[in-house]
Parts: structure tokens; C-alpha cells; sequence
């Protein structure tokens, strides 16, 4: 299922090539995609934030982040004049609701109107859409997914893609691009993104997004939590996290060396299984099949493996080369680094590539 963007303008015909563009709250990752049989990324950038450009997903400065947006695309050659930009985190509010049986545009309006009884902003301060997925309850409701994003935060996003000459095709949810990398037949899952410092789950139920939740484990705490166990800093911790699959390790001397790492990892295993069994207690017909991994942090050596211990779901790593091709010219090193950070923005540029017009 895909949910109308918040904002969006039309164009007549698809795009050969679109760049999504994913600002966080550290970093800022793009990639651009040449649409075809199979889209190809021809290039791509991640980039630390300057603190004073963004807080807490906001953007500060939109000049500045303007002047920092073009150097990235005069550096790594990006093209393309039309864009998708994502808004995730506390800029993004996703939730399943239940509506009497109403013609589309009814459903929206309605939606509209009450949905200061979902959303945690102040009444018109924000943008909200909605899209119907799924069956009837057996309370002969329909099922809605409501999205909601802060007014200050897309409009700041269309300013910046104005500034740089771009054709603003939409403003998509970060969940929602990270599905659109997935493999289709995927409906009832969870998803985990493992993001800098914490990790959004997702619970989608036919094929779509009905709950979420933050957990505070994310890769710069298991970056931390390595280098007290090793006495190194926070390069070398990442390194390690990488490449020496401590995870797999049946060592004793790893087990309590890094006991702190392991006790990170056992925690967010842990706030998974809470979170879906409490899900289940409220929606008794809902079921999961896979626990997917996403994100920067997922391509942490042994993770999958880890958290299948005590998973009623199969755990798998989303492979990313199945969704898009990537060009000989990329640099493969960066590439393997960033690969799993580069989910959303590829996701976004893959909405771009699925034109309604």
C-alpha cells in the first residue's frame, strides 16, 4: 500500500531520475536513482550535520542547510531536478485508526477534522493525510492509516528544495520509504530500524504501517558500550562492531569483556518481544512473520542471528540490492559503510520512480 504523500506535486511524466533526501538528526544521507526495469543509484552522499543546522529534526538554519545541500551535490554529482524528502522521528506521527463505512473523500475530510484526538501537536500545526488499507473489523469498520507531520517542518523542506531548483514530487514518511525497499510480499511484520541513537519499530499489518514506538538502543550506545569493554575509542568500537562478529562469539572472555554491549543487544531483543506481545493483546487476529532489520545499525556482524533467540519470527537483514541495482562507479567501500543508512533515502527515491500521473 502506498499513502499519498503530505505534500505533492504532480508532474506529467516519470522522472528519469530522482534524488531522495533523508535528513536525520546527525547526518544527512541522499541518494539519486535512474528509474528503469530496475532503478539504478548512480550516486549517493552521507554527510555529518553541523549542530547548529538541525535540532531534534527541525532544521535551524534553512540557508545554511541550503549552502551545505549544494556543496553535497556539486561534490558527488547529483543531477536530477526532481526530489522526495522524509520526515521521521518525532516529526512524523503514523497510527491506525477505525472509520465508519464513508466515500474516500468523506473519509478524509473526517479524518481531518477529528484528528486532534490522535495527534500529538497543537491544532493547526500541522499537515495530516490519510489512506483506508485492509478489511472491514468485524465491527463493520474500516481500517485508516492517519499520518501527521509539524506544518514548520514540510514547509521548511519545500523551501530548501525551492532554493536548489528542485520539483518537490512528495514528503514522505521515513517508515514508509524504508517499506518501499522491502521485498513485497511481506504484510505482517515488524520492522526495527537501528538508527544512530535510538531505533524506530514499526508494526505493519497488511502491508501497513499501525503502530510504532522508539526504543533508546541504537548504534552510538553499542558503539559506547564496546569501547569501555575494549578500553578503545569510538572509531576503533565501531571497527570492532563490524568485522569481529562478537555477537557469534561463544568465547566466555568476549562474554564478559563486553558484557555491556551483550546487555544493549539483550535489551532491545527484550523491548521487541514486549512491544509486539502487548500489540497482540490488544489486537487478538494480529500476527507477524518476520522481524526485519533495517538501518545503519543493522549490518552489525551476528545481529540477526542474536536476536533470533526467543523471536517467534523469522529475523532477516533487509537486503537492499534486491529493491535496486547500484552503478560499477560507486565507490564499494563507502558503499558497504553506509549501505544500511541509506534505506530511507532510497526508499524516497523509489516514490519518486512509482509516478500515478
Amino acid at each position: 500500500m502506498n499513502v499519498q504523500a503530505i505534500v505533492k506535486r504532480m508532474f506529467h511524466t516519470k522522472p528519469s531520475k530522482i534524488v531522495g533526501v533523508d535528513i536525520g538528526t546527525g547526518s544527512i544521507k541522499m541518494v539519486q536513482i535512474e528509474t528503469g526495469s530496475k532503478p539504478v543509484v548512480s550516486c549517493f552522499a552521507v554527510a555529518e550535520l553541523p549542530l547548529e543546522l538541525i535540532n531534534n529534526g527541525f532544521v535551524r538554519n534553512s540557508y545554511a542547510m541550503i549552502s551545505f545541500i549544494k556543496g553535497l551535490v556539486a561534490k558527488y554529482d547529483f543531477n536530477a531536478r526532481h526530489a522526495v524528502f522524509t520526515v521521521g522521528g518525532r516529526n512524523a506521527f503514523v497510527r491506525e485508526i477505525d472509520m465508519p463505512e464513508m466515500p474516500d473523500e468523506e473519509m478524509k475530510q473526517s479524518v481531518a477534522w477529528d484528528s486532534s484526538q490522535y495527534v500529538p501537536y497543537e491544532a493547526d500545526t500541522y499537515y495530516v493525510d490519510s489512506a483506508k488499507f485492509g478489511a472491514y473489523t468485524n465491527e463493520g469498520l474500516q481500517p485508516v492509516l492517519l499520518v501527521a507531520s509539524p506544518k514548520d517542518v514540510i514547509d521548511s523542506l519545500l523551501e530548501i528544495s525551492d532554493a536548489l531548483a528542485w520539483h518537490t514530487i512528495g514528503i514522505d514518511i521515513e517508515v514508509l520509504s524504508a517499506y518501499r525497499t522491502l521485498p513485497r510480499q511481506l504484510e505482517n511484520f515488524v520492522l526495527l530500524d537501528i538508527g544512530r541513537s535510538y531505533s524506530m519499530l514499526t508494526i505493519f499489518q497488511n502491508g501497513a504501517p499501525v503502530a510504532q514506538r522508539s526504543i533508546p538502543q541504537g548504534g552510538q550506545m553499542f558503539n559506547a558500550a564496546i569501547a569501555n569493554g575494549a578500553g578503545v575509542d569510538l572509531t576503533a568500537a565501531e571497527k570492532i562492531k563490524l568485522e569481529d562478529e562478537l555477537l557469534l562469539s561463544s568465547l566466555e572472555t568476549d562474554k564478559t569483556k563486553f558484557a555491556e554491549f551483550f546487555n544493549e543487544v539483550e535489551n532491545l531483543g527484550r523491548e521487541v518481544r514486549r512491544t509486539c506481545e502487548y500489540y497482540l493483546i490488544n489486537k487478538k487476529d494480529a500476527r507477524f512473520t518476520h522481524l526485519v532489520l533495517a538501518g545503519g545499525g543493522a549490518n552489525m556482524a551476528g545481529l540477526s542471528e542474536f536476536l533470533s533467540e526467543g523471536m517467534e519470527m523469522k529475523v532477516v537483514v533487509n537486503d537492499l540490492r534486491q529493491a535496486v541495482t547500484f552503478a560499477d562507479k560507486l565507490d564499494q567501500r563507502e558503499l558497504k559503510k553506509y549501505l544500511g543508512a541509506l534505506t530511507v533515502a532510497i526508499g524516497a527515491a523509489l516514490y519518486g520512480g512509482e509516478a500515478d500521473d
